[in-house]
């Protein structure tokens, strides 16, 4: 019984220490946003900044007006709001996503206050460049 016992916590040991070492993907990068917000497309490229769980960056819509994001990350889960403006009216558009195990997609909700009007996005993270061979 001993032996069974000790076979168990060496599993469950292991176990553990594969499931810390399973790394979570960076939702560092640019991603292309689409959405819809009650009937309004949103077309945004937001170019998101990782670090501490604390997400920077900033959105340029499709104005192409910048606009500065501040957020959170947790596990797969990223939420991040901007300021700007719907006919002349200040709003804050709040989304928050959850990445796919990849990190290279992702879907989620938008929330429009003071409009107190949602509504659905997904997002795919651009590939980076190669970087050029020098010369």
């Amino acid at each position: 019984m001993t032996k069974r016992l000790m076979l168990l916590v060496a599993a469950l040991f292991c176990m553990n220490v594969h499931a810390a070492t399973v790394a979570t993907p960076s939702s560092t990068g640019t991603w292309n946003v689409t959405g819809d917000v009650q009937g309004v497309p949103v077309i945004l490229s937001c170019a998101l900044v990782e670090a501490d769980h604390k997400l920077t960056g900033s959105c340029v819509d499709a104005e192409n007006k910048t606009h500065a994001v501040t957020g959170d990350v947790k596990e797969m889960t990223l939420t991040w709001a901007f300021d700007t403006e719907y006919e002349g009216t200040p709003i804050t558009v709040s989304l928050a996503g959850t990445m796919d195990a990849t990190g290279a997609k992702m879907a989620g909700t938008m929330f429009v206050t003071p409009m107190s009007v949602d509504g659905t996005f997904s997002a795919i993270k651009q590939v980076a460049a190669p970087a050029a061979a020098g010369m």
